[in-house]
């Protein structure tokens, strides 16, 4: 039976920015902008700051409500990428079978990597030690024989822990354990299970199928089903392409002047391109997406002539599609970009354009060097350079 490595830094953003400013260390430290912002939410917080509450997804105001003391931080979803990339890389010296869950999580199929030491627990223990020499962060790491039991014993022993479930001993280390840890267990489920006196997963697993199937439908209760026995995938796979690569921003005030949101867009789009190239991609459709004040939302798409990676071409691209959006005259609550149709960045160069093309490659290229080592806003295209910081789209 294979084994799989499930590891999840902790506190992934706020440590970064404690990494990046030790003054921070043992401080409470929010990770998602400016408290006083409505419509904020927090990004990331440390554990000093969750003492108090404060968890991921909740408005800044409440976050500044549980922990006035708090330090709260705009941060830089560049700068965690590049962080991110390097952890990836010392996962890769493991094993060449590493899928990227998250910026901050990943799966790793360490079966053919443990005899490289004395045994799984070692592997564990020389990863964690090595990714916080280098950068001075922890990870927690599950191991089991799928996905979802390494995912779920991560989640019992953060942070800076270990726990490794032997094989055949999935569906007992489950058992104890409320439902809500099962994947697809969200609150309303949660809710209606323990209305039904449904509490733990080891309850959970000796409800027969067709029960569970007559509350909640064929297709859920299968997954749920297998889940609370313990059963999950155990395939990592490594060159897993993602379906779409998204950054969006919402304002602190609606905006209607379009200039303005231009600006935004365009920073949107050189995040966008900026992932697509790390990660050796091109995008063949871009999407703007705009919600406005009165909570409409809208997408508006194009399907590129070709495969790009260039800021210029999705840039253009979105200047096709803002008057569609300016088409409704009222103002705007949330901008965003969307590249989709991706692939690896292999396509033939135009015959005709073709030196204005690898110029702007050259270029993007030598300035995604620069940001490796200097963080992302240390080289911005000109045309976002008047972005006002509290509407940097970084984070998200």
């Amino acid at each position: 039976m294979r084994r799989i490595l499930h590891i999840d830094m902790d506190a992934f953003f706020a440590s970064v920015e404690v990494a990046r400013n030790p003054q921070l260390r043992g401080k409470a430290v929010v990770v998602g902008g400016n408290p006083e912002d409505r419509r904020g939410v927090v990004a990331s917080a440390s554990y000093e700051a969750r003492a108090y509450g404060v968890r991921s997804a909740m408005p800044l105001g409440r976050a500044r409500q549980l922990c006035p003391h708090a330090i709260f931080i705009r941060g830089s979803h560049g700068v965690y990428g590049e962080v991110s990339r390097r952890i990836r890389d010392i996962l890769y010296s493991v094993t060449p079978l590493v899928q990227m869950a998250s910026i901050d999580e990943a799966n790793l199929d360490i079966t053919g990597s443990i005899h490289l030491f004395d045994d799984e627990a070692a592997l564990a223990l020389s990863l964690k030690q090595r990714i916080y020499e280098k950068e001075q962060l922890t990870a927690t790491v599950g191991i089991a024989s799928n996905k979802m039991v390494a995912k779920i014993a991560a989640n019992q022993r953060k942070p800076d822990g270990f726990l490794a479930v032997p094989n055949g001993e999935e569906a007992s280390f489950l058992a104890p354990l409320s439902v809500a840890e099962l994947p697809g267990v969200g609150p309303r489920s949660r809710e209606m299970l323990e209305e039904r006196g449904i509490l733990t997963v080891g309850q959970l697993a000796a409800v027969p199928e067709a029960v569970l199937s007559r509350l909640m439908g064929a297709q859920a209760a299968s997954g749920l089903y297998a889940a609370a026995q313990g059963v999950g995938s155990d395939i990592v796979d490594p060159v897993r392409t993602p379906k779409s690569i998204s950054r969006e921003t919402t304002f602190s005030e609606d905006l209607q002047d379009w200039k303005e949101l231009e600006v935004v867009l365009f920073c949107l789009a050189e995040h966008c391109a900026h992932t697509l190239r790390s990660e050796g991609l091109e995008a063949g459709k871009v999407t703007l997406k705009v919600r406005y004040s009165d909570f409409e939302t809208k997408s508006f798409g194009i399907t590129l002539p070709e495969p790009t990676c260039l800021d210029t071409r999705i840039v253009e691209a979105l200047k096709l599609l803002i008057p569609k959006a300016q088409q409704r005259r009222t103002r705007v609550r949330l901008i965003g970009v969307n590249l989709s149709g991706l692939s690896k960045d292999q396509h033939q160069m135009r015959l005709f354009g073709r030196e204005d093309s690898e110029k702007w490659e050259r270029l993007l290229h030598a300035v995604d060097g620069m940001r490796e080592k200097l963080g992302f806003d240390s080289m911005r295209l000109g045309n976002t350079l008047k972005v006002k910081k509290k509407e940097d789209p970084s984070p998200e």
